[in-house]
């Protein structure tokens, strides 16, 4: 506790002796004017009880001048109680002022009272006095019904909820506190029967601690940012390719209304590379331009390209952003070169021997492809597998680490490179809508932690070979019923209506289609695994899904395999 803690409570202690001291002090004047009394009461009765009154002029005096200076100590008693109860009551003002909190109170009719701290007219900007309790927290006007209906569950003796539990209904903020962010608590005043008569309400201003909350925060998300970007660098360096591609394309003046979609499937896809690299603020923005291109005020393609133009305008001011405040981290060169890789001495060794002896041929080209550029295809889901974790955490669900089985062939990215990033979408698909709280797992009798299991196989073929990709959760798995509902909103009279359940979930993959009810910062919109089915039929390769209600979910992706030797250094890999 810090010196001015120690010192208010020490304060405060004094308060409270004095006040037991002048309390003392009321009683002793109570009794010296009961004594005074008493006397007199006794003199002026002697004759009723045939005694015989006072006929000394000695005694007499005696008696006025007791009673006299009786009365003049009490007198002076009451001054000093006064004047100790005036300074006692200035001092707790002071110290009720210094806490910088406002305090006030109102009774069962919602009407405040007249006493309250001078911080209520700092912070709620009113004279609370005699004022409606709703008028002075600023409760609009759609939700003060509620607030009296639990005002009177409140004062209400006999309701089942007692005061705890039922003052969480009422606000916990100010509605108006304008750039102040102003905490509202409650405290109960009860008679001696313990029955509520009024309620003290305590405004205490937060603004300086949620902003230093915010402040740390942003250092943080920055410093997982910084982290991020090093540990992928190649996948941020791709990321920002997307955006530039995109910021070209949202600028031509060639784009329709009606093929609107491929341009929000990519400003979607963007969005979750943008957020898994901790960039919280672009990914926001991009959520906003995503609602602000569905407008349904946007009816022709010039108001359509008047939108697109202002989003790639924002798109690009808040890139130029991010990459000044990287500089250095990120340069200028590696925008324009592509991702850089790391490999092993002995691999450019082994490299250089092959040149030697080869010429440069079709063998040499394949040995490149192969022990240069080619990575295992299990190291293509790192990215997956940190974003899934992250994620699960920031929605409080629990995973086990990433399990990868079956074949991991070393396979060329960069042909691969749009579908391994789309894969964000089915990540976030998996958190969101696949693995369940760990309460309800275990309510499941399941594990309380979720699996995802990836796994890959070569298929051998004619004329190319084929990479087959399951990836696997054991959650809530698709409900065909909750799809149909979907599909009747969307489509009444379509053709989905004679699918069995087995082709009805495959729809999942359609446009628009979602088993949310509506959009979140991370799934929703029915964008996302349409991207990545597009991305691959731009393969040639096919995607399907199988589920079990509350057993798990299987995406099952094949893609042609090219051969090395088909991949050209010149077209793919300079």
């Amino acid at each position: 506790m810090d010196d001015k803690a120690l010192s208010r409570a020490a304060e405060s202690k004094a308060v409270l002796t004095n006040a037991i001291k002048q309390f003392d002090l009321v009683h002793v004047t109570l009794l010296g004017l009961v004594g005074i009394v008493v006397m007199l009461f006794v003199a002026a009765a002697l004759p009723v009880f045939n005694l015989e009154p006072i006929r000394s002029h000695v005694a007499l005096l005696i008696m006025v001048a007791t009673a006299a200076g009786g009365i003049s100590y009490l007198y002076w008693l009451n001054i000093k109680v006064h004047k100790s109860v005036t300074e006692q009551a200035r001092l707790t003002e002071v110290l009720v002022n210094s806490l910088g909190q406002g305090f006030l109170s109102f009774d069962k009719q919602g009407v405040c009272s007249t006493v309250y701290s001078q911080a209520c007219i700092d912070l709620l900007e009113i004279d609370p006095s005699g004022k409606p309790i709703d008028q002075v927290l600023g409760i609009p006007e759609a939700k003060r019904e509620d607030f009296y209906n639990w005002l009177e569950v409140l004062f209400d003796p006999t309701h089942a909820l007692g005061f705890d539990d039922a003052v969480k209904f009422l606000p916990d903020n100010l509605s108006d506190a304008g750039v102040r962010h102003v905490h509202l608590s409650y405290r109960p005043v009860r008679d001696r029967n313990e029955r509520l008569v009024s309620i003290v309400v305590i405004a205490t201003d937060k603004t300086e601690e949620l902003t230093a909350v915010a402040a740390a925060q942003r250092q943080q998300d920055y410093a997982a940012m910084i982290v991020r970007i090093f540990q992928e660098r190649n996948q941020f360096v791709t990321t920002i390719r997307y955006l530039r591609e995109f910021i070209q394309l949202a600028k031509s003046n060639d784009n329709k209304l009606s093929e609107n979609a491929n341009l929000l499937r990519q400003l979607h896809t963007i969005k979750g590379a943008v957020k898994h690299f901790n960039l919280l603020e672009f990914g926001n923005l991009i959520h906003e331009l995503e609602d602000d291109l569905r407008k349904p005020a946007i009816t022709t393609d010039m108001l359509f390209r008047a939108e697109l133009h202002k989003a790639a305008d924002k798109i690009e001011a808040q890139l130029n952003s991010v990459l000044i405040e990287l500089k250095g981290l990120i340069n200028e060169e590696e925008h324009e070169q592509g991702s850089v890789y790391q490999i092993s001495e002995q691999r450019i060794y082994d490299f250089i021997e092959v040149l030697h002896n080869h010429l440069a041929s079709h063998e040499v080209v394949t040995a490149y492809c192969d022990q240069i550029a080619a990575v295992p295809l299990r190291e293509c889901f790192g990215s997956f597998a940190r974003e899934l974790r992250e994620l699960a955490q920031q929605h409080e669900k629990q995973l086990h680490p990433l399990l990868f089985t079956g074949d991991s062939p070393r396979i060329l990215v960069r042909p691969l490179a749009p579908f391994f990033f789309s894969l964000t979408h089915m990540c976030r698909n998996i958190v969101d809508h696949g693995v369940e709280a760990p309460v309800t797992r275990m309510a499941r009798g399941k594990d309380p932690a979720g699996q995802i299991t990836i796994n890959a196989a070569v298929l051998k073929g004619e004329n190319f070979d084929r990479l087959k990709i399951d990836i696997s959760d054991d959650g809530n798995g698709i409900d065909p019923n909750r799809i149909r509902q979907k599909l009747a909103n969307i489509d009444p009279e379509g053709n989905w209506r004679f699918d069995d359940d087995r082709q009805l979930i495959q729809r999942i993959f359609d446009w628009g289609v979602s088993t949310r009810d509506g959009a979140s910062q991370l799934s929703g919109r029915g964008v996302g695994l349409e991207a990545v089915k597009e991305e691959v039929k731009k393969l040639g390769g096919s995607i399907k899904v199988t589920s079990e209600i509350y057993v798990g979910t299987t995406f099952e992706m094949i893609i042609p395999l090219p051969h090395m030797k088909d991949y050209q250094l010149s077209s793919k890999v300079a």
